[in-house]
């Protein structure tokens, strides 16, 4: 039943999102925003687990976005929006990495050091990690390999 309910809403979710793409290409700028709000978390989920700095993780997800309206159109399958935009983050992201010379993950920052953060409350004691900690786990997701290294950090 649940695979049933999953398939069901994927579909949906593909549905809704050929038709943002074409209210997009119609014209329609609010349509291309909710695409951005949609996709926004994954892509720099995306970004960061491959660079581990949350401000170059916003920077190339504000890319992936500009690059996707300005090719917008040569999407041609309109109901694998995901996939298109999660590619074009793979591209930008990977072309940064290798200009700049480093491997992912190499100068990973903590997010509690960055000035800006999505909620203006402070997240509870008990859901935080110490800076070590997060050193050694920073550590170890290095020494796991891309493939399985990107599903644990947006799973988690």
């Amino acid at each position: 039943m649940h695979v049933m309910m999953t398939t069901t809403t994927m579909a949906l979710t593909a549905h809704e999102d050929a038709d943002l793409v074409i209210a997009s290409l119609s014209g329609n700028r609010d349509a291309f925003g909710q695409i951005v709000a949609r996709y926004q978390s994954l892509i720099c989920s995306l970004a960061y687990s491959a660079t581990g700095s949350l401000a170059a993780s916003e920077d190339l997800a504000q890319e992936t976005f500009i690059t996707a309206w300005k090719h917008l159109r040569h999407l041609r399958e309109r109901n694998k929006l995901k996939a298109w935009l999660c590619g074009i983050a793979r591209n930008r992201i990977n072309n940064t990495l290798r200009r700049e010379g480093r491997e992912p993950l190499q100068t990973a920052e903590s997010l509690e050091a960055v000035q800006e953060s999505a909620s203006s409350e402070p997240l509870p004691p008990d859901q935080t990690i110490s800076r070590e900690e997060e050193a050694i786990l920073w550590r170890s997701l290095e020494r796991i390999p891309e493939t399985y290294r990107e599903p644990l950090i947006l799973f988690y």
